[in-house]
């Protein structure tokens, strides 16, 4: 092969490198315009259920079977064509006597809120629900514990009071909704795990 031809083909190529890195670099160029060609069109996916409305209804499938029955139909106080009601005494109250007042004395505690049969249900499988959760925690940890709250659905802005005393992990519960007093304190310690249901006031905030 003589010189000339030698560099003539030594130019060819050299040309076809540079048209083929050229056609490279608008290929890469296009990829970047476009970078959905290169990755696959992205599916937009919907945000989950709301953290409260999730909290929501896990209290409502809890506690469904605590719910009450529909009241049952009572007779009625309006006397019949041939009843009369009933006479009421006659006449002033006497002078030394005053009206209830339902006003309560300043030296007088207040009363502590009750759960009411309902509540106290509802109390009943939500404890029952939690202490097999926990009980096979040999050793738990505040953190261990609240990611078992939070997988048995109970959100973090309802747990309160989380701490680890002595190897027992205490924690509170605020179950109210729609006006209840629903509230549980728990403590996680392997076997000895327990779960209690009390009423806290329904109105203010978290206090115990």
């Amino acid at each position: 092969m003589t010189l000339n031809r030698v560099l003539v083909c030594a130019g060819a190529a050299a040309l076809a490198v540079m048209g083929l890195a050229a056609c490279g670099s608008e290929q890469a160029g296009r990829r970047q315009q476009n970078p959905a060609s290169n990755m696959g069109a992205q599916v937009a996916v919907s945000p989950g259920p709301d953290e409260q409305v999730a909290f929501m209804q896990m209290l409502e499938r809890v506690g469904a079977p605590c719910a009450p029955d529909a009241p049952a139909a009572t007779e009625s106080d309006d006397p019949g064509p041939d009843e009369h009601p009933p006479t009421r005494p006659s006449g002033l109250l006497p002078v030394d006597d005053k009206p209830p007042t339902n006003t309560p004395s300043p030296t007088v505690a207040p009363e502590r809120p009750e759960l009411n049969g309902t509540e106290a249900c509802e109390g009943r499988e939500h404890g029952a629900r939690i202490t097999q959760a926990l009980i096979g925690l040999g050793k738990p940890t505040t953190l261990q514990v609240r990611r078992k709250l939070n997988e048995l659905g109970y959100i973090d802005s309802r747990i309160h009071g989380l701490k680890a005393e002595r190897g027992v992990v205490r924690f509170s519960l605020d179950l109210r909704a729609m006006g209840g007093q629903l509230a549980l304190e728990g403590t996680a310690a392997g076997k000895k795990t327990t779960v209690r249901a009390f009423a806290h006031p329904a109105e203010g905030a978290w206090s115990a």
